[in-house]
């Protein structure tokens, strides 16, 4: 079994950046936004505010939309290119990818490209962008307290981008670090010491 991150790791980009993005290109009254995002990204930069609470407020977008699902269903179609090929090669049915991104973005896409992989991702309303059920954000040590709660606790393989990965990756017989440039290259062992 193998364990992968999603953004810039089977995916090349951030997919709440590029939807963000994508949406505002289609809908440009929404254009205000950025004011609203650039005020919590300033908070967020101070640290005033949490990571959990910026990405709330960030994703409030989404509720100013006529057909959030379609939208993202759209944005597929244009970003499914850049998904990496290496994993499209070596994928597996019972592939693991845990993401701080939210799980109404990614979702779609893995029923495109693996539709029997586990995914375990930040729990946020598409709506309300508050994340369900008391939870945080899904990065760090809350990817290891997830993947334990659903019983996964030793993978195979695991691909990462990140250092804020290296708790979910000692979960991993074999650690791989994915570069800027889609490279899949062994992680550097000084993070496992």
């Amino acid at each position: 079994m193998n364990l992968y991150d999603f953004d810039k790791t089977i995916y090349n980009g951030e997919c709440s950046l590029r939807l963000y993005l994508f949406v505002l290109s289609r809908h440009p009254k929404l254009w205000w936004h950025t004011f609203k995002a650039g005020f919590y990204g300033v908070l967020r930069g101070l640290n005033i505010i949490n990571l959990t609470t910026f990405k709330q407020k960030f994703l409030t977008f989404m509720s100013h939309i006529k057909d959030p699902q379609k939208e993202i269903e759209l944005f597929w179609d244009k970003e499914q290119k850049n998904i990496f090929k290496w994993y499209l090669e070596q994928k597996k049915p019972d592939d693991v990818i845990c993401s701080a991104s939210p799980l109404y973005i990614i979702e779609p896409i893995l029923k495109r490209i693996n539709p029997t992989a586990k995914l375990v991702c930040s729990d946020i309303d598409m709506i309300t962008s508050r994340i369900e059920n008391g939870e945080v954000n899904c990065k760090g040590e809350e990817k290891v307290r997830r993947l334990a709660e659903l019983g996964l606790t030793s993978f195979e393989n695991g691909y990462s981008d990140s250092t804020s990965d290296v708790p979910m990756l000692k979960l991993c017989k074999n650690k791989f670090h994915i570069t800027k440039k889609g490279k899949v290259e062994p992680f550097n062992p000084k993070y496992f010491e």
